[in-house]
């Protein structure tokens, strides 16, 4: 009876023997169906290559970072050579201490796992190798799986196939998230420390290390505290491990650690920076931008961002107090007015040095240092220039502040009158409108068109007579640069703003090269340059003593629009103030350039002066001849000049006035108003006007308009 209950206990066991060798069998044929069908959804080996999208990283003008560029991952890339020893022992330390033993698995780690896991009835240990968690973030989701676990396990096995352990470990420590927005070690140094990776000490290496197992929830700027507990935790395995001693983690875990400030878009930084972006991406791309890890080194002065900031804040803050401008008004679009912007460039190269385009970046990002905008007396720099260059008026030329018109246009002085006889220089310090006129229709308008081109005007420009005083709306960054053209002795050098570009791996991508040229002569130059010194010195507001420097104020109607551009011959600083949309009028405010523009201005320069020579404008060799002339008639002097009825001028060599002139020598004689030539007799009386000229320079020519139907023939 025993031997028949052993056959049948024996051939039970046999059968359920055969039953698992089956169960196994098929199993295992169904796993290799099954990993061979994952495969082939999975990348190939010969296509596993490392190309994470990266931050792009925006300099100052001493190389200091400014701020990173990125779409979704602020991540920048360095080599493993490039990070500390101490980060690398403590992360394989935290992650996986065989790192260097194993291959893509570690077989013991698992068995171990599983042990505690069992034995502690929990789920709690993992077993994922550095490589298994490098194919997770690269490749596959978080999501939790044996679907997901083996295709990391496959991926994993390609990686340690194509890869040295040390490129894994690059790789790796570039890509995964450290919280904070910060992808990779690099970006983490600079975020929690700011330090590269490879400055991180052992006290950072350890904190860093630890919060890469919760980044989300283990942030040293929001919770310290669960910071310094996972830095202990790392500090006593590497103790463990017999990678310090107790000392050396008790030193790391004592030290202080000082968190790195957080680098927001402040002081108005976000006008400047989009402007560079927009550069970047115009001639990159914005893949490159913001994916490509670019080296963005610009000419930016971030002291001169803050102090062109403060100064706008100040100046108008004040007046909101003072009640000028009514405080909080707003336009439709909900942007507090009055506005303002700066726009600073060196005079010598034309980098861009600081670029404010409003009061508020995180209340309005439209940049009014780009935009289009009417400089009123801003633009008599090109009225006067062109007068200058060619040879039509001089310092000390005779102008009328009068009751004038052209094509059915009159110009009106910005006072309620007429200033009356003025000269070159003080028509230009009183801001005459009808001079500015009479200047550019004397010159021609095509020459005054031609002159701002040449000092960088590129927006449209018509040859209407309106232009003279500012009708045509241009840019605050070609005003400032336009400027900035007279006190380099008239070579325009064309603005910019990025120095050079580097890809991430260090190659030069662009590098800028000067594109100056002459656009007017050094002495029409410094002619103008005295001019608008004289202009500089009646201005109160802007005038800085010792500061050698020449400016002119702007406005247009209603006083929506004021300026003040102001130079150097080192910087050239464009100030605007006023409404942005005819919404909000400050018709009442007497919003002049003379007034916050210019107090904006000085407050600036006070800044700036730290980082520029105070330099005087530098007078020419040669082609200038210094000669005294009388203030009422323009004529030269033989007596020296008193600064007041006898002022001493540089004239162009070939311009200077005649000298000893007699009342017998003067001749008047009636001309037509807008061309200086002779009036016929029967020419309309308000199209005349008397003038007294050197016997010898009166004109010749009777205006051809009015010769029909007056006289029969011209003599």
């Amino acid at each position: 009876m025993k031997k028949k209950k052993r056959s049948i206990f024996g051939a039970l066991l046999k059968t359920i023997v055969i039953l698992l060798i089956i169960i196994i069998v098929f199993g295992v044929i169904a796993g290799f169906f099954y990993i061979n069908a994952l495969s082939k959804g999975l990348p190939s080996i010969d296509v596993l290559t490392y190309s994470p999208d990266q931050a792009s990283q925006i300099f100052d003008y001493k190389g200091n970072l400014i701020t990173n560029v990125y779409a979704f991952e602020n991540r920048i890339y360095v080599p493993l050579d490039n990070i500390a020893d101490s980060l690398k022992k403590a992360l394989i330390t935290q992650e996986d201490k065989r790192f260097y033993e194993h291959g893509a698995l570690d077989f013991r780690g698992i068995l171990r796992a599983v042990w505690i896991d069992v034995t502690h009835f929990s789920l709690a240990q993992g077993a994922s190798t550095i490589t298994q968690q490098l194919a997770r973030s690269m490749f596959l989701t978080n999501e939790v799986s044996a679907k997901r676990k083996i295709e990391e396990a496959l991926i994993a096995i390609q990686l340690e196939k194509r890869f040295t352990k040390d490129q894994i470990l690059e790789m790796y420590l570039n890509q995964v998230y450290f919280g904070a927005g910060a992808y990779g070690i690099e970006s983490a140094s600079e975020t929690f420390f700011g330090v590269h990776a490879a400055a991180l000490d052992l006290a950072q290496s350890a904190m860093l290390a630890g919060v890469l197992q919760a980044p989300s929830e283990i942030n040293p700027f929001f919770d310290f505290d669960a910071a310094k507990s996972v830095q202990k935790e790392v500090l006593d395995k590497m103790v463990a491990e017999k990678i310090i001693t107790d000392d050396e983690a008790k030193t790391a875990y004592d030290e202080k650690l000082e968190l790195a400030e957080e680098r927001p878009l402040k002081d108005n930084m976000g006008y400047v920076l989009d402007y560079v972006k927009q550069v970047v991406a115009d001639k990159f791309g914005e893949k490159s931008l913001y994916s490509g890890g670019l080296k963005i080194y610009t000419t930016i002065i971030p002291e001169l961002q803050l102090a062109g900031t403060q100064a706008i804040d100040k100046v108008l803050e004040q007046a909101e107090k003072d009640n000028i401008f009514p405080k909080g008004v707003k336009d439709s679009k909900g942007v507090v007015q009055p506005e303002a912007s700066l726009t600073a460039v060196d005079v010598n190269t034309g980098a861009i040095l600081a670029m404010i385009g409003g009061r508020d970046y995180g209340n309005t990002k439209f940049n009014r240092s780009l935009a289009l905008k009417q400089p009123g007396s801003s633009f008599k720099i090109f009225d006067y220039t062109a007068a200058i260059s060619f040879g039509s008026l001089a310092p000390s030329s005779e102008l009328f502040s009068e009751h004038y018109t052209v094509d059915n246009w009159t110009p009106h002085e910005w006072t309620s009158g007429y200033f009356g006889k003025l000269n070159v220089r003080d028509a230009l310090n009183e801001s005459s409108n009808v001079c500015a006129t009479m200047t550019s229709q004397i010159v021609g308008l095509d020459r005054v068109i031609y002159t701002a081109r040449k000092l960088g005007i590129t927006t449209p420009l018509m040859p209407y007579p309106s232009i003279a005083i500012g009708s045509f709306e241009i840019k605050q960054l070609e005003i400032a640069d336009a400027y900035a053209t007279l006190g380099s002795g008239g070579i325009y050098h064309p603005t910019y703003i990025v120095e050079k570009v580097l890809s991430s791996d260090g190659r030069v991508l662009y590098q800028y090269t000067d594109k100056s040229f002459r656009a007017i002569s050094s002495q029409s130059a410094y002619i103008m340059n005295k001019l608008f010194t004289y202009v500089m010195d009646h201005h109160s507001n802007a005038k800085i003593s010792g500061l050698p420097s020449a400016g002119k104020t702007g406005s247009t109607d209603n006083w929506a629009d004021a300026w003040f551009d102001g130079y150097t011959p080192n910087i050239s600083a464009s100030v605007w103030v006023g409404s942005d949309s005819k919404e909000v009028q400050f018709a009442n405010v007497l919003n002049s350039g003379a007034r916050f523009p210019a107090m904006i201005w000085k407050q600036f320069m006070l800044e700036a002066m730290k980082y520029f020579p105070k330099d005087n404008f530098q007078k020419p060799d040669g082609g200038l001849v210094g000669q005294a002339v009388y203030n009422d008639t323009g004529y030269a002097s033989k007596l020296p000049a008193d600064g007041k009825t006898i002022i001493r001028y540089d004239f162009l060599d070939g311009f200077v006035p005649p000298e000893d002139i007699k009342e017998a020598d003067f001749v008047t004689v009636r001309v037509v108003r807008d061309s200086g030539l002779l009036a016929p007799p029967n020419c309309p009386e308000d199209l005349v006007i008397e003038k007294t000229y050197v016997k010898g320079t009166e004109p010749t020519e009777y205006d051809p308009r009015y010769l029909q139907g007056n006289i029969g023939e011209v003599p």
